[in-house]
């Protein structure tokens, strides 16, 4: 696996205020595969299927498909399994959650004469208006292993650089982690008011151990309500837009403690430290979705949409603490008693798609789907009130993300009233292959699922899935040693409704 610039791109440690980075553009750029338990059963190989709310997600245009008016909504239960390697040190956690993946109602006008429909022209017309959740933060993360020669100070000294003294001890920096590390000398700069060094810098020490730990929690996700419609002429080709309005919610508490296990000046050093972040994150953004699907052959279809970029406008609330102990008692606490909020936008990348579907009569159907996303395209903007320059993290963010190729294939088998689903989707790596290598950035989901129709009106269905992914983190940037993340995110869907 290439590590050449993991530092910048997946450091987990605690920023300033102002830490809004590539990160942050990619979590609210990507999107889960979700929706109905139909689409999941399938792996979201739905877009050129249709007559399915999870439409206004892949594509819009399948809402022409519908014959019938439709009530639909979907439970669904989330676990996620999470393993971190650090420093041949492997340690596990997980995070279970309860969630509303899709709900909705499509209204379906047929035209019709003499009581027979129109087969020339516009044959019907749909409105629909729900909500697809298309992506979630839930996880739990852990970590921790022994790193020699290197220390979360080393990265404070390098922040504080640059910045006088005097400055760092005025109110504006209470809230910044280095201006904290300074108060608690874990940093000091005993040469020049702005230039820093870690405290074992300080003391000449270069041979010393220490255990590094990291926790993340994880909490959030991206509801994406929509009002859509789609239209039928002549039973050929199908159109269909719709405007989509991202509610984002996103919260993350962070832990990272250091205690020394050996040094050469003992009797000057720390014993441990520790420090927290609390961030409250919420976000809100409006685009569009368009669609087409077309029908050469009774048995054939294919399509293509096109999602415009989402301007998401946020505000975060960040509070950072660090408490410390030293060998001679000495116990500092630093802790604001406030939170700073930052008001940003996030500039998604466009989303392109193409799909195809084959429907064997009311026996089957065989669907693939192709998504492609550039990430580079994904940018953080200041507002009137924080005009802050972004333009470094722009810089790394096309830098190190690429664009990233999902490959969806599913089928669905008909037996009576009995449908049985499977699918499979290869989420390609949104990276750059000289961060990391294409084979170690891709996911993987799997899934199946059943489905049973009731007088033709009233349908159940169930599906499962599980994606299964793997990360690098390092808990501060310039850190030796990164961490191996992998994570499966089992994913459980009930659902049904009423098509009248």
């Amino acid at each position: 696996m290439k590590k050449t610039i993991t530092g910048i791109f997946m450091s987990c440690f605690l920023l300033n205020v102002h830490a809004q980075n590539q990160l942050d553009i990619f979590r609210y750029s990507n999107q889960n595969i979700s929706g109905s338990a139909r689409t999941l059963g399938l792996s979201g190989a739905w877009g050129a299927v249709g007559a399915d709310l999870s439409a206004a997600a892949f594509n819009p245009a399948g809402l022409g498909l519908y014959r019938r008016n439709d009530l639909m909504g979907a439970l669904s239960v989330t676990s996620t399994l999470s393993k971190t390697e650090y420093s041949n040190n492997l340690m596990s956690d997980s995070r279970t959650v309860f969630n509303i993946p899709n709900l909705g109602v499509a209204f379906n006008w047929l035209n019709q004469y003499k009581g027979r429909d129109q087969q020339v022209g516009v044959v019907s017309l749909t409105g629909a208006i729900g909500m697809n959740r298309v992506n979630d933060f839930q996880s739990n993360i852990i970590y921790s292993g022994n790193n020699s020669n290197t220390s979360i100070a080393n990265y404070f000294a390098k922040q504080a650089n640059g910045t006088d003294t005097s400055d760092i001890n005025s109110i504006y920096y209470d809230n910044e982690p280095f201006a904290q590390a300074w108060r608690a000398i874990l940093i000091d700069n005993p040469s020049s008011p702005n230039k820093f060094k870690s405290i074992f810098e300080a003391m000449g020490d270069s041979l010393y151990t220490v255990r590094q730990g990291q926790s993340i929690q994880n909490r959030g996700r991206v509801n994406e309500w929509y009002i859509g419609g789609g239209m039928n002429i002549s039973n050929l080709v199908y159109l269909g837009a719709s405007l989509v309005f991202e509610d984002v919610k996103f919260s993350r508490e962070k832990s990272y403690n250091e205690s020394v296990i050996s040094a050469t000046h003992t009797d000057s050093f720390y014993k441990s430290m520790n420090m927290n972040e609390h961030l409250i994150s919420s976000g809100f953004g409006v685009g569009g979705k368009f669609g087409i699907i077309i029908r050469p052959l009774d048995f054939f279809r294919f399509g293509f949409s096109y999602q415009t970029p989402v301007r998401i406008r946020f505000l975060d609330s960040v509070t950072n603490s660090l408490s410390m102990n030293y060998n001679n008692g000495w116990t500092p606490v630093y802790y604001p008693g406030y939170s700073e909020y930052t008001r940003y936008q996030i500039v998604t990348p466009s989303r392109f798609g193409a799909s195809a579907a084959f429907i064997l009569g009311k026996l089957a159907v065989i669907a693939a789907d192709f998504e492609m996303v550039d990430y580079r395209e994904g940018r953080l903007q200041g507002t009137k009130d924080f005009n802050f320059d972004y333009s470094i993290r722009n810089s790394n963010n096309k830098a190190i993300y690429d664009v990233g190729r999902n490959y969806k294939i599913g089928a669905e088998i008909a037996v009576d009233f009995v449908r049985v689903r499977v699918g499979y989707a290869m989420l390609g790596s949104p990276y750059n292959t000289n961060v990391i290598s294409k084979a170690d950035g891709m996911k993987h989901l799997i899934s199946a699922g059943f489905g049973w129709v009731y007088e033709g009106a009233y349908f159940f269905d169930f599906a499962v899935s599980d994606r299964i992914g793997k990360d690098i983190l390092t808990p501060y940037e310039g850190n030796t040693l990164s961490a191996t993340h992998t994570s499966h995110k089992l994913n459980f869907v009930i659902g049904g409704g009423y098509r009248f």
